[in-house]
């Protein structure tokens, strides 16, 4: 039984490692609109998301260029990618 645990302990601590570094690096990353575009559905409209948008422009941390991008770029994307029957 000591010689499995020996042997799995090891294995189970290098699998683990990188998972948690990616995520948080990619958390931390700016985003351009053109790479927001190409992310799947559920990630593209998740508030860590808009925030990386943020990241990438100063200016959209200020109210009057984020309507815009949001009104432009982010409502005609999200009828493109959900369409709602009015």
């Amino acid at each position: 039984m000591k010689s499995i645990l020996t042997l799995l302990l090891p294995c189970l601590l290098v699998g683990c490692g990188n998972v948690t570094t990616d995520s948080v690096n990619k958390q931390d990353q700016p985003l351009t609109i053109q790479e927001w575009k190409q992310l799947d559905v559920a990630e593209k409209y998740e508030p860590e998301t808009f925030d990386r948008l943020k990241l990438n422009d100063p200016k959209l941390s200020q109210d009057k260029h984020w309507d815009q991008l949001m009104r432009r770029v982010v409502v005609p994307e999200r009828r493109k990618d959900i369409p709602t029957p009015y």
